[in-house]
């Protein structure tokens, strides 16, 4: 999320782990189904954006589509740069999937939620090995026009806290040492 004045810019990244968490959590949802659209955005590294600038009696004027497709780009752990996929790069079911969430976000969020844009990088490197994984180590940046969003990985709301063997300190579990007493943390 940007955090400049005068500018309301959000970049969600989408990974399977979200995918998973969300529909576990839906009624009536079975496991056949949540498999099948995991496979649907596996192949992917799905990213959604929302960016306008907020005018001085606090409206805002959202960016096109077409604008932040042009201008936005992700950068993988070793400095590779993608662009997002074009329209016809990208399987008819994960497009269906995605426009069908375009009015849910509508719903929720009002003109935010109108305004968000879903795009589509690839899920893995041209050696094969994927981008990001939400609970590996690794690291990737959004970039929009000149501005950078980071993530550093794995996630640590979707891993199990640490102990310290020296202190007892809670920790969190992507950390390999203790803050509170330096002493290393068990994988």
């Amino acid at each position: 999320m940007s955090q400049k004045p005068g500018e309301i810019t959000l970049v969600w990244w989408l990974p399977e782990e979200f995918w998973k968490v969300h529909l576990a959590q839906t009624p009536g949802v079975n496991p056949t189904l949540i498999e099948g659209l995991l496979k649907t955005v596996r192949p992917y590294t799905v990213v959604a954006v929302v960016d306008g600038t907020v005018g001085p009696f606090g409206g805002v004027t959202f960016r096109a589509e077409d604008w932040i497709r042009a201008n936005i780009r992700l950068v993988d752990g070793e400095g590779t740069v993608y662009p997002p996929k074009i329209e016809e790069e990208i399987d008819p079911d994960t497009k269906n999937l995605l426009q069908m969430l375009k009015p849910l976000l509508a719903n929720l969020m009002g003109p935010i939620g109108k305004n968000f844009h879903f795009l589509i990088f690839p899920g893995k490197t041209s050696a094969g090995t994927p981008i990001a994984r939400a609970t590996e180590k690794g690291q990737f940046k959004i970039k929009l026009e000149g501005r950078e969003f980071s993530w550093r990985l794995p996630l640590d709301a979707l891993l199990p806290v640490k102990i310290c063997p020296g202190c007892g300190e809670e920790c969190k579990g992507s950390w390999s040492f203790c803050p509170r007493c330096g002493k290393r943390l068990m994988e």
